[in-house]
Parts: structure tokens; C-alpha cells; sequence
């Protein structure tokens, strides 16, 4: 079994979970607290969620038929591997990769083999699709763009996969899709084999709601609903949910102030010695310090670590120090980060 998954830290600055360090929007709160007169907490929620669904599918030109609400797109990865990774079909994922698709894999005690990337996140597609089929997957789960190396794959690139490996069903997490433009959301309702996940966590800025979407052609869906929790969205996430939808203009704006914000940041990062930096399809960016010879100066990325616990700024890290992922924050929280890089 894998090791417990573990919450982010929640003092000082909080750029170690990817979340946005924007203040909801006054306008999604007020509708919010409209909509909860008429919330009936006294009775359980609708259990398919039915407005939820349709104004995502609305949204994004969707059936709504084919698709999953889930309490984060946590749960409806919980669902899809569930469903798939059983009867000794393993999950094949990518490493690195996010950590829950390992933790629930072997909460079931599902085998899980990880096919190793560089450390951009680069890996040979062919190489992948035969790895899986070798193992018999019953399912290959990745995140696009990855979370934590920030690597992104293109969509004809994945529509190739996901012929390639079916009838293995491709999921590709998209947590991180609203920031960029490589989607599989127009096709996935039309593929036999493929699933999309969707969270409004990133740049929704409601993860405090916990609220994720499951995408795919209705025939799947139907298989993948049986492993859903009943009630699994509470009325309250149902009505926050409705309401960050119904203002895209925020999260459209909020992702160009990091679309900005990107361009800035690798225009200073460029500047440091020795620095590797990670692809930035997202709102984050990983970033290692190397020596002469293109090796991980692993002494300067603890120094690094150690600096950014000093001035009370939370960052991911990991146990061997082959990396740091920094959220992107608020421009003076950046550019506070940008003098502890630079000084290291």
C-alpha cells in the first residue's frame, strides 16, 4: 500500500497547493448566499446533481448525459479506478505524477505500475502504450498538463494513445486544462475509450467547495456511475458550484493574470545560473538547481527549501529534493519568491 496521502499545510503563504490566491468574488458570494434561501438543507441533495451537470455541460457544449459531478474530481477518480482496476487490471500512471492516483489504487489493493518520465515529464507515447498493455491495465491515468513537472501533452498526441491502447481506457486528469489549450473536452464524449476529469479547484478558485466533473461517452458513464457514492455532492457544494459557473468571467480573468503573470516569472527565472525550470502550462512551475554538468545540485535545493521555511512561505517539496513546485500567488507574493531564487 502506498504511503498516506497528506493535506497541504494551511499558515503562511500558501503556494504549495496550487489553489488560487485570489479572494472569491464578491458577486459569486452574494449569489451564493441568494440561492441557499432556497437550499431545503433539511432534505438530502440531488443526487445527480441535475442543475450542476447541465450548466457544466452548457458551458463547455456537452451531453450532459456523460457526465459525472463528483465531490472533487478526487471522488470521481476514485470512481473510474473503482470501476476499471479490478480483477487483476492494474493502473498504469506516470511518475512522477499525482500521488491520489496511487493512493486509491491500492486503497482497494489494486496494483499500480508507474512508468518513469524525465524530469520535464517527457516519455515515449509507444513505449507507454506497450508498457500497458504488457501489465493488461485496465486503466491509464495521467495528468495533462502533469502535475508537478508542468509538462504538457498535445491532443493529437493523446487521441494517438488512446486509439493505440484501446480498448485500455485512457483518463486524463485536466485539472490544470483551463490554463492552457491541448483539451480533450470536444472529443471525449464521442471515444469509445477515453475520460475526462475536471475540477473547479484551479482556476474556478473554489476549492474550498470541492466539487469535480467526469466526462465521457454515455455508455461508460453509465458502467462508471455504479461505483458512485450516493449523495456524494452535498446540497451547500451543489449551490457554490452553480455559482462560480455562472461567473466565467472570473476564472477567465483570473487565468489571464497568470497567463501574465507566466511570462514574467520566466523572464526572471531565465536570468539564474544553473536554474532548470519546468514547462508553465499551468498555474504553477517546478524548478531544480543543477551544477556544471547538468546534474541536481541537491545542497542548493535544500538551501532553497530551508530559505522559503525562514520567511514562511509554503511550497511542495519532496523527500529526495529533485524538485520544488511554487504556485503561482499574488505578484508581490511572486516576486518575493523570484528574490529567494535569485539570492540562493
Amino acid at each position: 500500500m502506498s504511503a498516506l496521502y497528506q493535506a497541504h499545510v494551511q499558515k503562511g503563504i500558501l503556494l504549495n497547493a496550487n489553489e488560487s490566491s485570489n479572494e472569491p468574488s464578491q458577486m459569486i458570494l452574494d449569489q451564493i448566499v441568494q440561492d441557499l434561501k432556497d437550499g431545503h438543507l433539511n432534505r438530502y441533495p440531488d443526487d445527480q446533481a441535475t442543475q450542476l451537470v447541465q450548466a457544466f455541460a452548457k458551458l463547455y457544449d456537452l451531453d450532459a448525459k456523460g457526465i459525472l459531478a463528483g465531490n472533487g474530481s478526487d471522488a470521481t477518480l476514485q470512481i473510474m479506478i473503482n470501476s476499471l482496476c479490478r480483477q487483476d487490471r492494474p493502473l498504469v500512471t506516470l511518475k512522477p505524477d499525482f500521488g491520489m492516483y496511487d493512493f486509491y489504487a491500492s486503497a482497494m489493493q489494486s496494483k499500480v505500475y508507474a512508468y518513469s518520465t524525465n524530469w520535464q515529464g517527457e516519455f515515449d507515447v509507444q513505449a507507454l502504450i506497450q508498457f500497458a498493455k504488457d501489465k493488461q491495465a485496465g486503466l491509464v491515468l495521467f495528468s495533462n498538463p502533469n502535475n508537478p513537472t508542468g509538462h504538457q501533452i498535445d491532443r493529437q498526441t493523446l487521441l494517438s494513445m488512446a486509439k493505440g491502447l484501446d480498448p485500455i481506457v485512457l483518463a486524463v486528469d485536466e485539472a490544470y486544462m483551463d490554463f492552457s489549450d491541448q483539451s480533450l473536452l470536444d472529443q471525449v464524449q464521442s471515444l469509445d475509450n477515453v475520460i475526462v476529469t475536471r475540477t473547479l479547484s484551479k482556476a474556478w478558485g473554489l476549492a474550498g467547495v470541492r466539487c469535480g466533473f467526469l466526462i465521457a461517452n454515455t455508455k461508460l458513464v453509465e458502467q462508471l456511475a455504479k461505483w458512485r457514492v450516493v449523495y456524494s455532492v452535498s446540497t451547500l457544494d451543489q449551490i457554490a458550484a452553480q455559482a462560480g459557473l455562472a461567473h466565467v468571467e472570473v476564472k477567465d480573468e483570473y487565468v489571464a493574470c497568470i497567463q501574465q503573470e507566466i511570462k514574467r516569472i520566466q523572464q526572471q527565472l531565465d536570468k539564474v545560473p544553473l536554474l532548470k525550470v519546468g514547462e508553465m502550462h499551468a498555474n504553477f512551475y517546478a524548478i531544480s538547481f543543477v551544477d556544471e554538468q547538468g546534474n541536481l545540485d541537491l545542497w542548493r535545493n535544500v538551501q532553497l527549501e530551508k530559505s522559503f521555511v525562514q520567511h514562511n512561505i509554503q511550497v511542495r517539496t519532496w523527500p529526495n529534493h529533485e524538485r520544488i513546485r511554487i504556485t503561482i500567488g499574488l505578484p508581490q507574493q511572486n516576486d518575493l519568491v523570484l528574490k529567494l531564487i535569485q539570492a540562493n
